[in-house]
């Protein structure tokens, strides 16, 4: 049988080339991407910034001080605790060469490239398995249990999108600290629940390194943002591990000014909260398990013992979406499909797909 999705979301050119449809006709839930497109004033400084030839000519600044004031800002933290690169991987890579990690332990199910990173750094990887049967809760308890020196983790989780607590978090952080362990957290879905960001610890906990992404919330993904909050002292150590001139002055310009629209931001956090909701209802009166997600996806377990590729071909060759499916996850199930929230339209289409699909007219 056909793999039916590359190893990463938002692949349509392989899709399009695998299916024999143009990729202007594939509706894509398998990336969280912000189905709404970036802030109006993205675009608009974007075309600005190309109007102005030095924007080409100049080299950016090595700094990147302006775009570390503009994230501090909207983060609530200082300038000096924030260090940005092209996406999220060089980040991490600077993370485990700069505090000289050993041996990591990784809860799974979990994004795909976390594993592939720590073992290019030769870092020891010890799988820690999430239960669907409790929506992958994390044991803390457990996972500082072992000889580990630090602790790879998502909040919200991916594919999950399960959220843990802040007050959860801080009490793991502050065991984790008195074993030395240092906790490395990816909150690359927190823009959704702000207020359950550990950013403001980090001045507090020096094993706490918290990671940010601008490209989902912000539906930037082309331009390769990503940003990295933690203590003064650290955060010099990631910018010596890390390549010069990381951000292009177009995607440092651009990204300053989508941190500055508050109403994109406040309506983005009501409409996915409201689209999360219907399409959560819709798949459910299905006979779809749904587990709880605080995110811009929701991860599914298929009825009557369907298998996620399948279902995955069928919806693209019949109704051009393309979702996610999650059989190269470690320790999930084949039964397991994560779909993005789109619009209501699009939901819509996702929800009579998958009725069509399980037979259940």
């Amino acid at each position: 049988m056909i793999e039916c999705t590359p190893k990463h979301g938002g692949q349509l050119r392989k899709i399009s080339e695998r299916f024999n449809i143009p990729a202007s006709r594939l509706i894509d839930f398998s990336a969280n991407i912000n189905p709404d497109g970036p802030p109006p004033g993205v675009l608009q400084v974007l075309r600005q910034c190309l109007e102005d030839p030095s924007t080409l000519t100049a080299y950016p600044d090595l700094e990147e001080e302006e775009l570390k004031r503009a994230i501090a800002a909207y983060v609530g933290v200082a300038p000096q605790t924030v260090a940005v690169s092209n996406g999220f991987v060089p980040l991490l890579q600077a993370a485990l060469q700069s505090l000289n990690i050993k041996q990591c332990l990784l809860p799974v199910p979990a994004f795909v490239e976390y594993r592939r990173i720590l073992t290019q750094a030769k870092v020891r990887v010890t799988s820690h398995i999430l239960e669907p049967a409790s929506s992958f809760s994390y044991d803390f308890d457990r996972m500082l249990s072992g000889d580990q020196d630090a602790v790879l983790l998502a909040n919200p989780q991916n594919p999950s999108g399960v959220f843990t607590t802040k007050s959860s978090l801080i009490e793991f952080v502050s065991a984790a600290a008195a074993k030395n362990i240092f906790i490395l957290l990816d909150e690359a879905f927190i823009d959704y629940l702000p207020g359950e960001s550990l950013v403001d610890q980090v001045e507090r906990f020096s094993n706490l390194i918290v990671f940010r992404s601008v490209t989902k919330f912000f539906a930037i993904p082309g331009l390769r943002v990503a940003y990295a909050v933690a203590g003064a002292v650290t955060t010099r150590l990631l910018n010596d591990h890390l390549a010069p001139w990381p951000i292009s002055t177009l995607a440092s310009r651009a990204v300053g000014a989508a941190f500055g629209d508050s109403h994109f931001v406040d309506l983005t956090r009501t409409l996915n909260a409201k689209r999360r909701y219907a399409l959560r209802a819709g798949l459910e009166a299905l006979g779809v398990y749904v587990y709880p997600s605080a995110a811009n996806f929701l991860l599914l377990r298929l009825p009557q013992h369907a298998q996620s590729s399948s279902f995955c071909q069928r919806a693209i060759r019949e109704d051009h979406l393309v979702l996610r499916d999650c059989s190269n996850y470690e320790a999930l199930s084949p039964d397991h499909v994560r779909v993005a929230v789109r619009t209501e339209r699009e939901n819509a289409l996702l929800v009579e797909s998958a009725r069509r699909i399980l037979d259940l007219q």
